[in-house]
């Protein structure tokens, strides 16, 4: 008999409620009818992905199999006192996954439509994303369930100035999962900026498994900001394909401050010339969080560039995780992608596991990449000291310097001044 496989690797046997979710009738659903019935074929093939799975070797599916049944009495589910504040922003609410009437301050250029409602061809554009493997079961798990979701079209020639707000109020009063499908299209010399933010009541378990399909036209420009706050319980699973034509200006913010388990993947293809995206990143888990970012750059064309930071400080038992890709196509000379990612250990049972990754196809190419993990710098402490602050001011000082370097790349000067806030609080109420 062969020895038993590691619990790490075991496969992770379906939940009911989510065989339940797969079984309801595809009338529900906003996925293209076909594509519906092949992801759920995929899911059930391949389950929830293990160790087993190379893009999920650090990152454990086991609490969301252990999701019990909503509770149609949980708590509600309200706007979050740490929820950003920004003058003039338009807001677009999702509570447990479900849209909330939408804002009537819409700006000329800018259209909102729900997913359920939209044209066959806007429901094609958000689920052209396909599965290609058990790496992707999420994605097919998503296709298979999305039950809510919207387009988000900028016109060409439009600049959106407000910051356009989508606040995810995740909690289990209609459901322990929600299933999201998000289309962004940004038109061709259009600008404007996206600010997600992720919330959740303490103690509310919500799984929600979100996906985003983005398309910026020629000249464009988009900064896509991902906050997720308070709710140490939530879980969240969130994938972004981005595509950008010639000239286009991507520009991603993730930061991630609280939540059981978070996982973001991010793919962006670089498929013209002159086109451009930088990635940023602040992961800070503690406790027994888990917080996981996987990110894929490709270089499809020649003289585009890259740009990608991403940092995690990890205190009590908490796990952080980045694995970042750059694949440079044969043909995609003249190209420029670099890649850092710094980190801080905080404490001896916590751990940060970080692998940067470069595949290069074409010879006339500047790329780099590095990765570090330290500690707190004894000298530094010491000098702090010497001056009269107190050893834990003096820690605090060293992190959120450390930290203060993505936090400040945020473009509203009202939400640096409330992540910096945000970022110290989670500090002082540490475990």
């Amino acid at each position: 008999m062969s020895a038993p496989m590691p619990r790490a690797i075991e496969p992770i046997v379906l939940p009911d409620w989510l065989r339940s979710a797969l079984s309801q009738p595809a009338s529900t659903r906003i996925a293209p009818s076909d594509q519906q019935m092949m992801s759920s074929e995929q899911f059930l093939a391949w389950g929830l992905p293990t160790a087993r799975d190379e893009e999920w070797r650090w990152t454990s599916l086991r609490p969301i199999a252990r999701l019990a049944i909503a509770d149609a009495k949980g708590e509600q589910a309200a706007p979050a006192d740490d929820a950003p504040h920004l003058p003039h922003a338009l807001v677009i609410r999702l509570v447990g996954g479900q849209l909330q009437p939408l804002p009537k301050n819409v700006p000329a250029g800018l259209t909102l439509t729900p997913l359920s409602h939209a044209h066959e061809i806007d429901r094609a554009a958000a689920f052209q994303p396909s599965a290609q493997g058990r790496n992707d079961a999420l994605l097919a798990l998503n296709t298979a369930c999305a039950t809510e979701g919207f387009v988000l079209d900028i016109a060409a020639n439009t600049v959106i100035t407000a910051p356009i707000v989508l606040e995810w109020l995740d909690n289990n009063t209609r459901s322990n999962h929600s299933q999201t499908r998000v289309l962004i299209r940004v038109g061709a010399n259009s600008s404007a900026t996206v600010l997600e933010t992720t919330h959740a009541p303490l103690q509310s378990t919500h799984w929600r498994n979100a996906v985003s399909v983005i398309e910026q036209g020629a000249n464009s420009q988009l900064t896509q900001i991902s906050l997720g706050l308070a709710g140490d319980a939530r879980l969240l699973t969130d994938r972004s394909f981005v595509h950008l034509a010639r000239d286009a200006r991507y520009r991603s913010i993730n930061i991630q401050l609280g939540g059981q388990l978070t996982r973001r993947e991010i793919d962006v293809n670089i498929s013209e010339s002159g086109a451009h995206c930088d990635l940023l990143g602040l992961m800070m888990p503690r406790g027994k969080q888990v917080m996981d970012t996987h990110t894929r750059i490709t270089h499809g064309a020649p003289h585009t560039t890259s740009n990608e930071q991403y940092q995690i400080i990890a205190d009590d038992a908490g796990r952080g995780i980045f694995k970042g890709r750059i694949l440079v196509a044969e043909d995609a000379q003249k190209i420029e992608a670099y890649q850092n990612s710094r980190n801080l250990l905080l404490s001896n049972t916590a751990e940060i596991d970080t692998k940067p990754e470069l595949e290069i196809y074409a010879d006339d190419v500047k790329c780099s990449h590095g990765a570090t993990i330290g500690r707190l710098d004894d000298e530094a402490l010491y000098y702090l000291q010497s001056r009269g602050i107190s050893r834990s001011n003096a820690r605090k000082l060293l992190i959120t310097g450390f930290a203060q370097e993505i936090i400040d790349a945020l473009p509203y000067p009202e939400l640096v001044e409330q992540m910096s806030a945000l970022m110290r609080a989670h500090l002082s109420d540490a475990p």
